[in-house]
């Protein structure tokens, strides 16, 4: 199933360009060495940011070596972030959560990956479109051409209608399903529908039955809780002097923005993504002991969430069954970050090592996370593959020069393009490439490189031989302007 041009896949084989080998034996991180560069890495850049208050858990070979609050969860009362019962809101985390409790159900055998998903729905469906039928295995995997209209975010809770009659006219085909991966929302939330027509329990009951319960999850809902709102972290917004309260916002597509949890809780959740019980270490700060649930998916179904399923160029990584992918310092890399009215954050697994680490933190868009994600990996995991050597382009670099739009933007909408983030791939004189303020030689068919042979991008052909796109992987894909 997975979107890979063949031919070229198969002239990259030979390619070393792929993750290190599967290290499951190393030895286990040294909790004290962890926690002395976690605090550092925090404490500076919740400095730099003016972050009110964050919270981080890291999972090593099924053991919670850290889990630590910073700051505080409201500036007014000053009450501490606690990693065991600060609430956090996970924002675009959740679209993992709904695509496990997906494949709970095809593991089930009550939903197949293959179908068209208008055997299952009742009362939103996709229209009749050009090119063959959305399945379950476009959703998870963000193929769906389901077109991103704005209008999901509502006032309140209460402000909400059904997911599936909110969907029922806004499902807008965009193109030919399996064609591209396009990062968007109303594929995953067109799953979350999929799991109540299929169960026949609304999507937050569900995900709390039969994933949360099961994981000993006890302080994670879908929404904030109606009964313990004074644990959720306070929404902040930058000023130009420090920070003020802002809204929570609320949306109507539940199934891939409103997961409120601790980060504890989230270490549960990593636990059966890595295929162990999460329990205690008691290096990192924290007590208390984390007992695991029952059982949620088996191993295979693990795998599969993480394999590779669809990607704009073989060598770039993209997307598993719900999972962002990367292939950080040579290590293979789940993830899944999230963003919404106040907060930021980040999951991030390596599954060869065992490894999993949340970090959740005051102020939408901040940065800290993707600094500790980086220190850690740095320190940890450092990267040991040879450097490429990019060199000029072959034949004729002006091939990929053009303008290219972020391509998650509404197409459907008359001023869609017009305001989609633009980008322009230029050619130079030497025949290097210039992208993002960086210059790209080539390393492989349609691969390049930066200078220091680091970073990569793959650029995507049509039948024709015309470029298409450009990816850095999963939701950093780029198509030309039309």
């Amino acid at each position: 199933m997975a979107i890979v041009d063949r031919a070229l896949a198969s002239s990259l084989s030979l390619l070393a360009i792929g993750g290190a080998a599967p290290s499951c034996q190393r030895p286990g991180i040294d909790p004290r060495e962890l926690a002395v560069l976690v605090d550092s890495v925090m404490r500076a850049g919740m400095a730099e940011e003016r972050i009110p208050g964050a919270a981080v858990v890291v999972l090593d070979h099924g053991r919670v070596v850290l889990d630590r609050g910073y700051g505080v969860a409201d500036v007014a009362t000053g009450r501490a972030v606690d990693p065991h019962t600060t609430r956090w809101p996970f924002a675009s985390i959740t679209k993992v959560v709904t695509a496990t409790a997906l494949m709970q159900l095809v593991e089930r055998g009550r939903v197949r990956l293959d179908a068209d998903v208008n055997r299952y729905l009742k009362v939103a469906r996709v229209p009749p479109h050009a090119g063959p039928a959305v399945t379950p295995w476009h959703l998870l995997t963000h193929t769906d051409a389901l077109d991103e209209l704005p209008g999901r975010q509502v006032e309140s809770r209460a402000a909400r209608v059904p997911l599936a009659e909110f969907l029922r006219t806004r499902l807008v085909p965009a193109g030919r399903p399996g064609e591209i991966t396009r990062y968007g929302t109303y594929g995953i939330a067109l799953a979350g529908v999929l799991i109540e027509d299929v169960s026949g329990v609304p999507y937050a009951e569900y995900v709390r039955r039969e994933l949360f319960a099961p994981l000993g999850m006890q302080r994670t809902t879908i929404d904030l809780p109606l009964d313990d709102s004074g644990s959720v972290a306070t929404a902040y917004e930058r000023t130009t002097d420090g920070v003020r309260p802002t809204q929570y916002e609320w949306y109507q597509t539940t199934p891939t923005s409103s997961l409120v949890s601790t980060v504890d809780d989230m270490a549960r959740f990593m636990a059966l993504h890595l295929g162990a019980a999460p329990r205690h270490g008691g290096g990192g700060g924290g007590g208390g002991g984390i007992e695991g649930g029952g059982p949620v998916l088996h191993d295979s179904t693990i795998r599969a969430m993480a394999r590779q399923q669809a990607t704009v160029h073989p060598a770039i990584p993209g997307w598993g069954l719900g999972w962002q992918l990367d292939d950080a310092n040579g290590r293979r890399v789940l993830e899944h970050g999230g963003d919404i009215g106040g907060f930021a954050s980040l999951m991030t697994l390596l599954p060869d090592e065992r490894l999993g680490m949340v970090v959740v933190h005051h102020l939408e868009g901040s940065n800290l996370r993707f600094a500790l994600r980086r220190a850690i990996l740095e320190r940890f995991f450092p990267d040991r593959r040879p450097p490429l050597h990019p060199h000029p382009a072959t034949g004729d670099p002006a091939r990929f020069a053009g303008t290219y739009l972020a391509n998650n933007y509404c197409r459907s909408c008359p001023d869609g393009a017009e305001n989609a983030q633009r980008f322009e791939v230029t050619a130079a004189a030497d025949g290097w490439l210039e992208l993002w303020d960086e210059r790209w030689g080539e390393v492989g068919p349609l691969l390049f490189a930066t200078q220091d042979g680091r970073r990569r991008i793959g650029f995507m052909r049509d039948s024709l031989g015309t470029v298409t796109a450009v990816s850095a992987g999963s939701w950093r894909v780029l198509e030309r302007a039309p």
